[in-house]
């Protein structure tokens, strides 16, 4: 066997498998025992709000109780900030490298935080925990597992964690490998398809195992059969797309401005008086409009099956928008994805009800629209139509209606990319970022990288390698000549510009992609003088 085969199998092949399988397995354990947690603290919310709307004796104790849980959670998040905000855009600015990351407390203190923010009902999703422990798991085998030359797996394999994270919390895999690639990085690689399909097919073996025991559920929505749309009807879709691509514009502008509002309340008032306010509001709001509360499961459910006023639902979308903006800015735990779909179920719902009014469709395809607001939203508002698509097909029966499909997401998509605006994870991840480096000076050099041997860059290609956030390859110099393959080689030279907040970690991350460097290779990034 040549030395060539030999290093492939050793640096690549059994590296990527075995972290890949193990990301997996253990983060569709987490995900679903947090899952069936969620579920029975999601259960005995709704026991506690039914209990206070039968008898308003209760609603000052109720209040108090609501006050109490923000400030735990208050004390939590300003213990373990890692645990603040989305776990998607959370796990995304991780992963792209654009903030740090600890996984001890995302694995085992995130999933308390987030069980809180579901007992009080704040209006964000189970998915994002799930996303971002998927991550943790990915960061934490890397960590604990590999050795200082499989450090350059890292981001890979939070890639696995996170998809298979998703995967399970959605019970869509391929949406989750898609997911992997549109969302999480905006780019395609070989190397990031094969750990996030590994990890993805890992843990939906998992997951349906564990089902088969009686321990969790697979599957997302219980939903009819849907009838195929007749081609007469094909304007019905474009009619949801530019529907459903104006609001997200105005939606993703609306956080923008509670980002601003909140933050600006934010440097007046701690954490510590603020949750407990917001915890008590909401409930308070809650129990006199409970489609505004919770993760928007069974208001997505319920749309599907039954027709809900339209003043009532343009309600119900103006305040789960405005506690869920609230309440993500502020950092609060809790997913973003699940809430998005309860907005284009609502935006469906009141499309079909118009076109119905109006005799364009009959009722018979009200559930159809509904399907088509959650694919145009979701896809336009987080600028993921490929994502939104394949979710749409496999997770909510859409396989008989394809075209339509595709097209309400497209012509959404379009609306957003002709407008352009911020796509609404990008506008949270921003958020996030400018607040932990408000105040701080970045650094930016340009270098050359020489690849060493048995480094994790060694025997991939140049575009399988994750570079550190804002870096830009110059040039690339092969050490051999006249070779075939369009592979990164020991010896070849990669000149890079970067910019950075963090020169020692963006340095060390350096090293564990290409090797060693010269003591004064990082000189520029330590001092920009020199």
């Amino acid at each position: 066997m040549n030395s060539r085969l030999i290093h492939h199998i050793k640096n690549l092949l059994l590296p990527c498998l075995a972290f890949s399988v193990l990301a997996g397995f253990l983060s569709a354990i987490l995900a679903t025992a947090f899952k069936i947690a969620a579920e029975w603290v999601i259960h005995f919310s709704t026991f506690i709000y039914d209990t206070v709307r039968s008898d308003r004796a209760w609603i000052p104790l109720a209040l108090g109780g609501a006050a109490v849980t923000g400030l735990a959670a208050s004390f939590i998040l300003s213990n373990s900030r890692s645990c603040r905000g989305g776990g998607i855009p959370t796990s995304v600015a991780a992963i792209r490298g654009l903030v740090s990351f600890r996984w001890i407390a995302s694995v085992f203190i995130l999933p308390f935080s987030a069980l809180l923010t579901f007992l009080c009902g704040i209006p964000l999703g189970t998915e994002g925990p799930c996303v971002q422990m998927g991550t943790a798991v990915g960061d934490g085998i890397v960590q604990c597992l590999g050795s200082d030359k499989h450090k350059g797996w890292r981001r890979y394999i939070m890639t696995g964690g996170a998809s298979a994270g998703f995967s399970v919390a959605t019970s869509s895999p391929v949406s989750a490998i898609i997911f992997s690639m549109e969302e999480l990085h905006k780019h395609f690689s070989p190397l990031l398809l094969t750990v996030a399909s590994l990890s993805v097919v890992t843990a939906q073996i998992t997951a349906q195992l564990l089902a088969a025991l009686g321990i969790g559920s697979v599957g997302l929505f219980d939903l009819p059969r849907i009838p195929a749309l007749p081609p007469k009807l094909l304007f019905v879709p474009i009619l949801v797309g530019l529907l459903c691509g104006g609001i997200s514009i105005l939606f993703t502008r609306f956080y923008q401005t509670v980002d601003k509002i909140v933050h600006a309340v934010l440097k007046k008032i701690p954490t510590k008086i603020l949750f407990p306010i917001l915890f008590s509001c909401i409930f308070g709001v809650g129990i006199f409009l409970a489609d505004s509360l919770g993760t928007g499961h069974n208001l997505v459910e319920s749309l599907f099956h039954q027709k809900t006023a339209w003043y009532m639902l343009i309600l119900i979308f103006l305040v789960r928008a405005l506690f869920m903006m609230i309440s993500n800015t502020a950092g609060a735990t809790g997913g973003v994805f699940l809430p998005t779909l309860a907005f284009g179920a609502i935006l469906g719902s009141l499309c079909a009800q118009a076109l119905t009014c109006l005799g364009l469709i009959s009722p018979d395809h009200s559930t159809l629209i509904v399907m088509l607001g959650i694919t145009s939203f979701l896809g336009a508002a987080s600028r993921v139509p490929v994502t939104a698509c394949v979710f749409d097909l496999e997770a909510l029966g859409g396989i008989n209606n394809a075209l339509a499909v595709i097209c309400s997401a497209t012509v959404a998509f379009l609306i957003v990319e002709l407008s352009e605006t911020e796509d609404f994870t990008d506008t949270i991840i921003k958020a996030k970022v400018r607040k932990i480096n408000r105040g701080k000076t970045h650094t930016e050099a340009e270098t050359s990288l020489t690849v060493a041997a048995d480094s994790f860059a060694a025997g991939k290609e140049l575009r399988d390698i994750l570079w550190p956030n804002s870096c830009v390859v110059v040039s690339f110099e092969r050490a051999k000549k006249n070779r075939g393959l369009v592979v990164v080689e020991e010896g070849d030279v990669i000149t890079i510009h970067y910019k950075t907040y963090n020169p020692k970690a963006t340095a060390q991350e350096l090293c564990a992609l290409v090797g060693e460097q010269p003591n004064n290779t990082f000189r520029e990034l330590e001092d920009p003088e020199k």
